[in-house]
């Protein structure tokens, strides 16, 4: 009732109002899965009312799938630079993983997966999966390495949802470089020197 009194200051309450409540619905995915994860326990987290909530959203998967789009739009790539396609893919997998990894976000998608089937989840995910793959195709057209770029993206991404989502395992600077290195057929220095980077290609 206090935020249809404030008039005009309501609106910006509002959007701090709902702004809490999907950080705390991250939260909350992360930490407890998404079956623990209640309208209650956000709420609460949020520190505002469950009426609060379904103002703003129908239901618990509603809340979920609009806090897992926030969070996925905020950690998208830039796009590439085209000065080399094994740095840039250099750069697209690691602003990935680091957020996977390194975030609420991947223990959060993790929570998910069994529960992918549901509507608005898989609408989300599976836009987040295709904003990735559309990036990387940038990467790849025009340049040498487009032919079979679609299992080159599954093999770079594989290795990203396999080990983070499904295994639990934390990827390393090293993996992701031998990951690129293999998917482009380029040979690795046996001793690479730090900060050389990749070759020209």
């Amino acid at each position: 009732m206090a935020e249809a009194r404030e008039g005009t200051a309501g609106r910006p309450r509002e959007s701090r109002v709902t702004q809490a409540l999907l950080e705390a619905t991250l939260r909350e995915l992360s930490e407890h899965g998404y079956e623990k994860t209640t309208i209650s326990a956000v709420a609460a987290r949020a520190r505002t009312s469950k009426q609060a909530v379904y103002r703003r959203f129908r239901d618990k998967e509603a809340l979920i799938a609009a806090a897992l789009q926030q969070a996925l739009a905020a950690a998208n790539p830039g796009p590439p630079q085209r000065g080399s396609v094994a740095e840039d893919l250099r750069q697209c997998l690691s602003s990935t993983v680091s957020v996977l990894q390194d975030t609420p976000l991947g223990d959060a998608i993790r929570a998910l997966v069994p529960h992918r089937g549901k509507p608005d989840l898989a609408a989300v995910l599976d836009e987040a999966e295709e904003s990735r793959r559309l990036l990387m195709r940038q990467i790849f057209v025009a340049t040498p390495f487009e032919a079979g770029m679609e299992i080159r993206i599954d093999l770079l991404l594989g290795l990203i949802y396999f080990r983070l989502l499904i295994r639990g395992v934390r990827i390393s600077g090293d993996d992701i470089e031998t990951a690129i290195y293999l998917v482009l057929g380029l040979v690795a220095p046996r001793d690479p020197v730090p900060g050389d980077g990749f070759p020209g290609m």
